[in-house]
């Protein structure tokens, strides 16, 4: 009988890849009833996208053709081209978001002093992927259709953390409330400015940091200090930090407001 000891010893680097995981796609499948003439396990289609994002292929296709060859010790099962593709639409979604979900809470990520010490960030933003014209769902102009995919990346671990998939035309402030963490200093652009939006970030125990527009009304409740440090001072002028109150805004909140110039262009 193999013991413990020798059957780590015999893990290919490919096995040490799927740790992570792979308790979680054992609870999965052992959560779930296959179909009947079922020909590709959930996983056994995880492994092998596990393997198409490690190696070199430049599309579905030709991971199927090199699986063919592939080593035996990693355990790529060889199927079909339609089985492979219809496993997509077969296996939810939310379970590979479980995956991703697991990876996060038990790997051990590489610390960032710098980034630490200012707690968790989020950078935010949504990008457009073309669809095809049947999927009605995907509505983005009248004579084309489109997916946004909204995404959260956590600058602290350089991870993906969460995302939401919706048509084309969807509403990113939406979906960022959707995604709000209490704790979480969110990064965004300018498309995210709405009062309404910084009250919910607020009310949600989490924070902010937004490029606003050039045209913000706004009041000054207080001047604070600044101090940078020489080896930036060359990049970043015109540099001032203050307490603002939003005038328009309901209840008139108050905010920091950060405005400095690179080169020729100003931020605020």
């Amino acid at each position: 009988m193999e013991k413990a000891e020798d059957a780590e010893v015999n893990d290919t680097t490919f096995d040490k890849l799927m740790k992570p995981i792979e308790s979680k796609v054992a609870s999965i499948e052992a959560s779930r009833t296959p179909h009947h003439r079922e020909v590709l396990s959930f996983s056994a289609f995880v492994r092998l996208l596990v393997y198409y994002f490690m190696m070199p292929n430049g599309s579905g296709r030709q991971l199927l053709t090199d699986v063919l060859s592939a080593a035996p010790e990693l355990g790529l099962e060889p199927v079909k081209r339609s089985t492979f593709f219809e496993a997509f639409n077969r296996f939810p979604v939310v379970w590979f978001q479980m995956l991703l979900e697991n990876v996060l809470k038990v790997t051990r990520w590489p610390s960032i002093p710098e980034m630490d010490a200012l707690g968790r960030l989020y950078c935010i933003d949504g990008s457009l992927f073309p669809a095809m014209t049947k999927m009605v769902w995907a509505e983005y102009k009248s004579k084309s259709q489109a997916i946004k995919l909204h995404l959260c990346f956590e600058l602290n671990r350089m991870v993906a953390v969460e995302f939401l998939v919706d048509a084309g035309n969807s509403c990113e402030r939406d979906a960022l409330r959707q995604m709000l963490t209490a704790g979480v200093t969110y990064i965004a652009d300018r498309g995210y400015v709405c009062f309404q939006l910084l009250a919910d970030i607020i009310a949600a125990e989490a924070h902010f940091v937004i490029r606003m527009k050039s045209n913000l009304v706004y009041s000054m409740v207080e001047t604070l200090p600044v101090e940078l440090p020489e080896v930036v001072q060359h990049i970043f002028t015109q540099v001032s930090d203050q307490r603002i109150c939003l005038t328009g805004a309901v209840n008139k909140p108050t905010y920091r407001l950060v405005c400095f110039a690179v080169g020729s262009e100003s931020y605020l």
